[in-house]
């Protein structure tokens, strides 16, 4: 991606943030991360390619059959549960961010909103402690 100069840096940090949580990450259900080229002023993420393109055209073209969103359901709940375990709130679950390969499996794409969540508790759990620590010296 080309960003113009006073803004690339922090597109950069924004994808470098995206990168960190998929590195990690390894489930049949989540589209895999497999390595990234940075030049002066981009940062491409290279990932798995998924061949079916998005859930959101995909039933466009073709409609809805209730063994399919059942399928498609159970896969993209499995993957929800994966990121949950790992302590990672995906924030941008759509029809263009599920992607579907030639065989049926889903997978989840597009990690910029996504948190990981012990960062957010830990920080949380250290601004509680000071304001306790603040209202126990008064």
């Amino acid at each position: 991606m080309l960003f113009p100069t006073t803004t690339a840096k922090a597109h950069i940090r924004e994808l470098e943030e995206e990168v960190k949580l998929l590195k990690n990450l390894s489930h049949p259900n989540i589209v895999r991360y497999l390595g990234t080229v940075r030049e002066e002023d981009t940062l491409n993420i290279l990932l798995e390619f998924v061949p079916g393109g998005s859930i959101q055209s995909l039933l466009g073209k073709l409609g809805s059959f209730p063994e399919v969103n059942r399928k498609y359901t159970r896969q993209i709940l499995q993957g929800l549960e994966y990121l949950h375990s790992n302590a990672i709130i995906h924030r941008d679950i759509k029809g263009a961010n599920i992607l579907v390969d030639n065989k049926g499996c889903i997978k989840l794409a597009d990690f910029g909103a996504s948190k990981q969540v012990a960062k957010l508790v830990r920080l949380m759990f250290n601004m509680l402690l000071r304001s306790s620590i603040i209202a126990w010296k008064k």
